[in-house]
């Protein structure tokens, strides 16, 4: 019995071991370690791709040589990506070794785009011109203002560039001017949050100041990329902020399984003036031919240059002291170089449940102005919490804080230290200004020094030395956004977010300045914010050949806006020294409010045959508190078609032919409307009638509407996206047709209505154009790549009606003191013409003088201020770890007026004014050819140069000073070294290291604009196509490192 119960238990031992190696042999074969190596298009090693196996949990990362090793089923399918590249499944099939290649996403026809509302969808989908920017397209030859980063590299965005100097505001235009009078420039949208991009301040006819807009606090290192959205339909999803299209701006996050990295990057520029004068150097300071020999005549030929022919001979300042009759370049005597520093440090990584990414930035710069500069830190944010496997919460914030100094006032108003520097007589040296040992700029009475009899003519010391010019912002932007994969399928989000900022700003002009010698003060601060409250429920549902997608959500948006003024240029000061509102003896306080609400309802439905059929449809539902309540509820809908007919008719089509998408869509937006309009609104006054107080109406003398409504924007599209030869040879084309309705416009009314003007829906517009874009890879190997991208737009405007009876209506701070140059919208002309005086010529078109002199003739348009053509040509040469990149910026088809040019005639500084003038006879004889207007026959009546130039502009002939500002310009340039990865294998905790060159505005290539850049515009408003007295351009040169760890 024993025996048997002995052996029973010794087979079932040895039944059991074999078992168990049955069991393990199965599972030894069932299981196997796949080993292989990751790499680029270019054949580099990709650092940290993720390798994981597909349906299940089991992951890892590719080491610093983009080697791998993972356990996996001997029949499994293995996932590799990597950020900014195509996601590449493949198949096991027992290997042991599987090596494989990553296509960047800039490659991949069938690559996720962000769209409105932040939805993904594929790009191949898309019934509409989207285009995408990578983040280090803005990182390297860096602009402060991102919104002039964009300059030539989108078909289709037109970037006009201002002289506003180097923090200014930027002006970007989709497609063409979509209102008449109101906002043109796109919706900004930061990690899904919309941001406000207002100018804080502008210049007009007397002067003012620009502080810059919302995109100067973005740091560009902390950008992912930009999705340009062009057209309505593309951006149809934002309802009544859609029409002029979206620029959606992604920051940097963290990766799935992505080790913890810390990148620093220094980029540092050297910003020296680009110097576009060609004055003329042959006479000097002085009137009528003659050279100042005593105070008197320094101080009256102080800015003018119709003096003596310099010839280093002795002469008399305004101080009474002599000097070397010869030329001064008041330029290098006065401005420096700046110097722009941008240190950014970053920690980016994944945990079990948390991807992140904490950035932070210092911006310092130091202005070509003395004693001005801006200085900002800045904090980012962006990190997804997995609270469970289908639950997700995504945290993001950005907060700025930046404060600047000594910014110069602009246009013709006092206090422009642009302007005291361009107009002072070619001997006249600036450094005479510096003042005494009471200050900068300043007498020994304690008074601004000047160097004539005009007082408005500034001293530029004691602009930047003694006048304050202090702002201070604050910024920030979140979002906390919640989302419920409620299955594979469907799913349900939520957001609150904000957007908001403070700024205070304070100007002092202290006591004893020559135009207000008792001083003034002006200080404010502004507060505004916007919150937005959303919910979203999608579904992505595939049926056999069909796809299904679908949305529904809703949004709740508040805005507020409180102004405090403390005083609004109050004076005088009492005591000396004390600059404090307290101290003035009239305050001028002041105090706004503005709020308005926004209730939004949305919807989208997807539906897709094949993967190569599309039909998109999108709805929009907004409620206005700004507009009555029987009035107040729009709708903006959208439809999208698009075919890829290359995987329609793939069998007949060549294989070199990789894709071809035809598109087509219609869509309603628009671009909203100003809170009050509607509403007639009152003010208390400080004066009493039969002992009762009095309110008087307070709508700026403009009659409200209580039937307005929303302009309305419809927009046709239609495209084509073609690629060729693996994607070597991309292109993107549309054409376009965007009409304005019922735009909203101030014209004149009857005076019995009490009012001087009305606020109506009356303007109709259209813009159409086309787009073209090609992407090329001429030359693509394991160690030379060469990629090209050209790309070019045109756009035409015409105004079709602003009401009856009205054919022009001016545009808001589109005005020149100088010349009495106004933009209008003109019905039947292109958006934005510049009216202005002709010369008077007869029917023959010869001139008509009087007594020698032109005269004005009748006040027309000029040409247009708008740029028809834009374009870019960018360029990328990769040879082993060297990478050579540059930018051409062209633009084509706008006229500007120069006040600059008009303002040299006067002085004399114009090169034109040396006609007639000798050493002989200075002061110069012209026999204009014209015909004498008083007797009919030719003109022999001689004047002198300085008469002539003088009349042109006292007379006001604007047509002398409207100049082509066509140009061509090496936008950005760069030249960089990525340090191998085998050489920094010697540091273990360095992972990458790359130095590069950058240059920005380096040469301009072709213009037609003396002493001017062509990219100096007053302002950024809707008034384009004048300049005068801005900063002047600069050339940008310098270095960025970024470091990885």
């Amino acid at each position: 019995m024993i025996k048997k119960e002995y052996a029973f238990r010794l087979s079932m031992r040895a039944c059991l071991a074999v078992l168990f190696m049955l069991v393990s042999l199965s599972l030894h074969a069932q299981n196997s370690t796949v080993k292989g190596t990751v790499v680029d298009n270019l054949g580099e090693p990709v650092i940290g791709a993720t390798v994981k196996v597909k349906g299940s949990n089991v992951s890892t990362i590719t080491d610093i040589d983009g080697h791998y090793a993972i356990v996996c089923p001997s029949h499994s399918t293995l996932e590799f990506s990597y950020v900014g590249t195509r996601t590449l499944s493949v198949s096991t099939d027992g290997k042991s070794t599987i090596d494989v290649t990553l296509e960047n996403e800039s490659q991949a026809i069938d690559e996720v785009v962000v769209t409105a509302l932040g939805i993904k969808r594929q790009s191949r989908s898309l019934g509409y011109s989207t285009t995408k920017v990578g983040g280090e397209d803005f990182q390297l030859a860096r602009d402060p203002n991102i919104g002039n980063a964009l300059s030539g590299k989108i078909a289709g965005v037109n970037v006009a560039g201002n002289g506003t100097g180097s923090t200014g505001t930027s002006r970007v235009i989709i497609r063409g001017n979509a209102s008449l009078t109101g906002n043109n420039m796109p919706l900004y949208v930061v990690d899904g949050v919309p941001f406000d991009n207002t100018n804080q301040g502008s210049a007009g006819m007397w002067g003012g100041m620009d502080a810059g807009d919302g995109l100067n606090n973005i740091n560009a290192d902390d950008i992912e990329s930009i999705q340009v959205l062009k057209g309505a339909a593309a951006s149809a999803l934002y309802g009544y902020r859609g029409g002029n299209g979206a620029i959606l701006i992604t920051t940097k996050s963290g990766k799935k399984n992505q080790p913890v990295t810390v990148e620093l990057n220094e980029n540092l520029t050297v910003n020296s003036i680009y110097d576009y004068r060609d004055w003329q150097d042959v006479y000097g300071l002085g009137l009528n031919g003659i050279k100042p020999t005593d105070v008197k005549a320094a101080q009256e030929g102080e800015s003018n240059s119709w003096g003596a022919m310099m010839d280093g001979s002795e002469a008399t300042n305004f101080l009474g002291n002599t000097y070397k009759y010869s030329p001064v370049d008041n330029w290098k005597n006065f401005y420096g170089t700046g110097v722009t520093s941008n240190t950014s440090a970053a920690v980016s990584g994944s945990a079990q449940n948390v991807i992140y990414r904490f950035g932070a930035s210092f911006n310092k710069e130091k202005s070509i102005l003395p004693n001005a500069g801006n200085r900002q830190l800045g904090f980012n944010m962006n990190t997804t919490y997995d609270i469970f496997k289908n639950l997700h919460l995504t945290v993001t914030a950005n907060y700025t804080f930046d404060k600047s100094n000594g910014r110069s006032n602009l246009s013709d108003g006092n206090g422009n230290t642009n302007a005291a520097l361009l107009y002072r007589g070619n001997s006249f040296d600036i450094t005479w200004m510096e003042g005494t040992e009471k200050g900068w700029g300043t007498t020994l009475e304690g008074k601004e020094m000047i160097g004539g009899t005009n007082v408005y003519f500034n001293n530029p010391y004691w602009l930047q030395y003694r006048k304050t010019n202090d702002l201070q912002r604050e910024r920030l932007v979140g979002s906390v956004n919640l989302k419920w994969d409620i299955t594979d399928w469907l799913y349900l989000q939520g957001a609150a977010q904000r957007d908001g900022y403070s700024i205070e700003f304070k100007q002092v002009q202290p006591i004893g300045a020559a135009a207000d010698p008792k001083g003034f003060m002006a200080e404010n601060e502004k507060n505004f914010y916007e919150n937005n409250f959303n919910f979203l429920l999608g579904l992505n549902k595939a049926f056999g050949d069909w796809s299904l997608g679908a949305t529904f959500g809703g949004n709740k948006q508040f805005n507020n806006t409180r102004q405090y003024i403390v005083t609004d240029g109050g004076r005088p000061f009492i005591v000396n020294g004390l600059w404090s509102m307290n101290n003035l003896d009239d305050k001028r306080p002041a105090k706004a409010h503005i709020r308005y609400q926004v209730n939004s309802l949305y919807g989208t439905a997807d539906l897709g045959w094949k993967n190569q059929l599309f039909l998109n449809l999108t709805a929009r539902n907004d409620w206005f508190s700004t507009l009555a309540d029987d009035s107040n509820s729009h709708f903006y809908p959208s439809a999208t078609l698009s075919w890829v007919f290359t995987d329609t008719f793939r069998e007949q089509l060549p294989e070199a032919f990789d894709f071809g998408k035809f598109r087509v869509g219609m869509a309603s937006a628009s671009n909203g409307t100003s809170a009050y309009q509607n509403l007639l609104l009152y003010q208390l006054r400080n004066y009493k009638v039969n002992g009762q107080s009095t309110a008087t109406q307070n709508n700026g003398n403009k009659l409200p509407n209580n039937t307005l409504k929303p302009v309305h924007i419809s927009e046709f599209e239609a495209g084509l996206n073609l690629s060729f030869f693996q994607s070597r040879l991309n292109f993107d084309m549309a054409y376009y047709v965007k009409k304005t309705t019922d735009d909203i416009a101030t014209v004149s009314t009857s005076s019995a209505s009490g009012y001087g003007s009305k606020v109506i829906n009356a303007g109709k517009m259209k813009n159409n154009g086309f787009e073209f874009m090609v992407d090329a890879y001429p030359v693509r190997n394991k160690d030379f790549q060469w990629n090209t991208t050209l790309n070019f737009a045109y756009n035409n405007s015409n105004v079709e009606f602003l009401g009856d009876g009205v054919d022009r209506l001016s545009i808001d701070g589109a005005q020149s003191r100088n010349g009495n140059v106004y933009i209008y919208n003109v019905v039947g002309s292109p958006y934005g013409e510049i009216i202005g005086n002709k010369y008077k010529r007869n029917e023959q078109g010869q001139l008509l003088l009087k007594k020698g002199l032109p005269q004005a003739g009748e006040q027309t348009s000029l040409g247009n201020g708008v740029y028809s053509w834009t374009g870019g040509w960018h360029n990328t040469f990769t040879y082993k770890d060297f990478t050579l990149g540059f930018l051409l910026d062209a633009k084509f088809g706008a006229k500007i007026f120069s006040g600059t040019n008009y303002m040299l005639y006067y002085y004399g500084m114009h090169k034109e004014t040396l006609n007639g003038r000798t050493k002989e006879n200075p002061i110069g004889k012209i026999v204009a050819a014209g015909i004498d207007e008083e007797t009919g026959k030719a003109n022999t009546t001689a004047v002198s140069s300085q008469d002539y130039y003088r009349a042109i502009t006292r007379a006001n002939i604007a047509e002398e000073f409207v100049y082509d500002a066509s140009y061509i310009k090496l936008r950005e340039l760069s030249l960089g070294y990525t340090f191998p990865k085998a050489m920094l294998s010697r540091v273990k905790f360095v992972k990458g290291l790359s130095l590069s060159i950058v240059a920005r505005n380096l040469w301009t290539i072709m213009k037609h604009t003396p002493n001017i850049d062509p990219e100096s515009a007053l302002n950024a408003s809707n008034g384009q196509g004048l300049e005068l007295n801005g900063y002047p351009a600069t050339r940008n040169v310098g270095f960025n490192l970024n470091v990885k760890f």
